[in-house]
């Protein structure tokens, strides 16, 4: 498996999570405090309670990838010129429970969300119907992004 560029380099991740702030609702920041102004609108926006969207995590999301492949790039990434007797990053990872968010490109921590959270995950294991899952999904979630890069109008909705 060729690893994802943002497993590699911090800042194509950074940039990455960034976009996710900011246009998909990731969050919230410390997911250790209540939040509740974070969970209101995710419940708003799913059509949903704040207590059942405070269960609609990244961890259980099914663009959330766990596999052994993904968290092997994630680990060589974070730890990249350590030596294997001091690194620190299995913690990182155990730590801040990450994976890799396939919808938005970038190393993801369980306890947060987006506006893009999909049931099923995590996925634990890739089978080829997933990949064609996941490709479908991540043109969904972001097709306004895509249409607007290719130059094309988003016209929904107009008459």
């Amino acid at each position: 498996m060729k690893c994802p560029i943002a497993t590699q380099d911090i800042e194509v991740n950074l940039e990455n999570r960034h976009h996710a702030f900011k246009e998909y609702g990731y969050g919230p920041a410390n997911p250790e405090l209540d939040n509740d102004e974070f969970w209101a609108k995710r419940a708003v926006e799913w059509n949903t309670s704040p207590d059942n969207a405070k269960t609609m995590r990244c961890g259980n999301c099914a663009a959330f990838i766990q596999t052994p492949e993904m968290m092997g790039c994630i680990l060589g990434g974070i730890q990249k010129e350590e030596s294997d007797d001091e690194t620190y990053a299995p913690e990182v990872v155990e730590a801040a429970n990450l994976g890799y968010c396939e919808l938005f490109e970038f190393k993801c921590a369980a306890d947060r969300t987006c506006s893009a959270w999909l049931t099923g995950g995590p996925i634990t294991k890739m089978t080829d119907k997933r990949k064609q899952m996941l490709q479908m999904a991540k043109y969904e979630a972001r097709k306004g992004e895509y249409e607007n890069k290719s130059g094309e109008e988003d016209l929904e909705g107009d008459d």
